[in-house]
């Protein structure tokens, strides 16, 4: 009797530690639960739905959360540089700003290129090997884009890349497409000179030099920024891929600049670079053409026809989008405003306002995008179907509102070229687009508000080829 009542005791003590475990093993696994659930996912929707509202919240804002890039202390570098600048360059544009605080292993990959940069410098940022995009190129467009080594070209592209992406509001992608800017030419490398780059494959020779790179191999997006790289010369796909397109364009456009400047002036001390002061290289300069022409595609008579000659352009119905008050609105900002030494258009006493194509470009796609036209907001970048589009916008300030100054240029095109003679007998040219100035309101409240370089325009001629 006595054997059987502690074999009962015992099994009830079993009983109930089994019951008390169970217990505490629930409770746990609900606290970590809870823990776990910092947000549901109905409330994170009701997050976005409210962004949509208020304007407050993005997705983008909340994006590095799930693509946070992470690297422990053995993976982090002590960010030494050979070059004082290389170390202030990263400081201003990688270490210093916000969108890479949650990108540790970008930042540290795009150390690791800077380094490959810095070490074979000086490197031309061109390369000649028969099958290469850039074996296309003139002699001259060669040797004019040689004088940049590839280091400052990739930075470069890097600033101009981020420059882009922050126009469009696009901060989260900064990290990502900054790898891509800083390693789409580093195949140009001489240790990275391999058979890929022997067959003229300097993106591909570029791709497998990241691809050794391990943190890059840990990233998310390292797809995309490959494919980017890829095609940087052809006809990318993506964010990443025709931002960086865009932004190698821009930057050999302004090495070619400074390159046609230097040589035009002789490097004289005290000139204004042509890329700082707003105006391509003068069209007289075949040379400077014929390099225009290497760096952006297409072929000297059809460049030719998109200047003033015989090219065929057609008006299109805007109607559904365009109000004269509500553009020139828009416009006048931009009038004498000064950037740096940049500016995108200006006013001269003789009642005249000279606006850059690409001003119009921006303030009609700003206004098409509000009214829903979505299918020119979305033009491709070099589109030529935009020319359509910017002469049927001048034609309407030509002939319907009588705002444009028809003695400067013909009736078939929608700008001309212009030579502007400085205070110090210089003559600087570009292709403006000329507004009568009553179009803004007073001549003299424009004036008023020059500043810098514009208050040494003495005149604005027609340029004589």
């Amino acid at each position: 009797m006595i054997s059987f009542n502690r074999f009962f005791i015992a099994a009830i003590g079993s009983l109930l530690l089994y019951i008390l475990s169970v217990v505490i093993l629930g409770r746990r696994k609900q606290t970590r639960t809870i823990d776990q659930q910092k947000i549901p996912l109905s409330e994170l929707a009701g997050i976005w739905a409210e962004s949509k509202r208020t304007g407050q919240i993005h997705i983008k804002d909340i994006a590095p959360l799930w693509r946070k890039s992470t690297i422990t202390e053995e993976e982090r570098s002590a960010y030494l540089f050979k070059y004082s600048r290389t170390h202030q360059w990263f400081q201003k544009n990688i270490s210093d700003q916000p969108w890479f605080n949650q990108a540790e292993a970008h930042t540290e990959i795009c150390y690791q290129l800077l380094r490959m940069l810095e070490e074979e410098d000086p490197c031309p940022s061109v390369v000649n090997p028969s099958n290469d995009v850039e074996a296309s190129w003139n002699t001259n467009t060669y040797n004019m884009l040689g004088k940049t080594s590839l280091l400052d070209h990739s930075l470069h592209v890097a600033e101009q890349t981020v420059a882009l992406l922050i126009d469009i509001k696009a901060h989260h992608v900064i990290p990502d497409a900054m790898v891509a800017a800083l390693g789409h030419d580093i195949g140009k490398l001489p240790t990275n000179r391999t058979h890929l780059y022997s067959l003229g494959e300097h993106p591909l020779a570029a791709g497998r030099v990241l691809a050794e790179i391990k943190l890059f191999g840990e990233i998310s997006r390292k797809e995309e920024i490959s494919k980017a790289i890829k095609h940087h010369h052809m006809r990318p796909e993506g964010l990443i891929g025709k931002t960086l397109k865009k932004a190698d364009q821009k930057a050999r456009q302004q090495e070619l600049e400074e390159a046609v400047n230097l040589q035009k002036q002789g490097g004289e001390p005290g000139e204004v670079p042509a890329h700082k002061s707003g105006f391509l290289p003068a069209p007289e300069n075949s040379l400077a053409r014929q390099a225009d022409i290497d760096i952006y595609g297409g072929d000297e008579k059809s460049r030719s026809k998109n200047n003033n000659s015989s090219r065929a352009i057609n008006q299109i119905n805007i109607s559904s989008w365009f109000e004269s008050k509500a553009f020139l609105d828009e416009l006048k900002p931009y009038i004498n405003r000064l950037e740096g030494r940049r500016f995108m258009a200006f006013s001269m006493p003789g009642g005249h306002v000279y606006f850059q194509p690409k001003v119009i470009e921006k303030v009609t796609r700003k206004l098409a995008e509000k009214a829903g036209a979505m299918d020119i907001a979305t033009m491709a970048d070099k589109d030529k179907s935009m020319q359509n589009v910017l002469f049927s916008v001048v034609e309407q300030f030509r002939s319907g509102n009588d705002m444009i100054a028809r003695d400067l240029i013909n009736d078939q095109y929608f700008g001309g070229y212009f030579t502007i003679k400085m205070q110090s007998g210089k003559t600087m040219k570009g292709y403006f687009t000329p507004f009568k100035a009553e179009a803004f309101g007073s001549i003299a409240e424009l004036e008023n508000n020059k500043k810098g370089i514009l208050k040494n325009f003495v005149s604005v001629d027609v340029y004589q080829s």
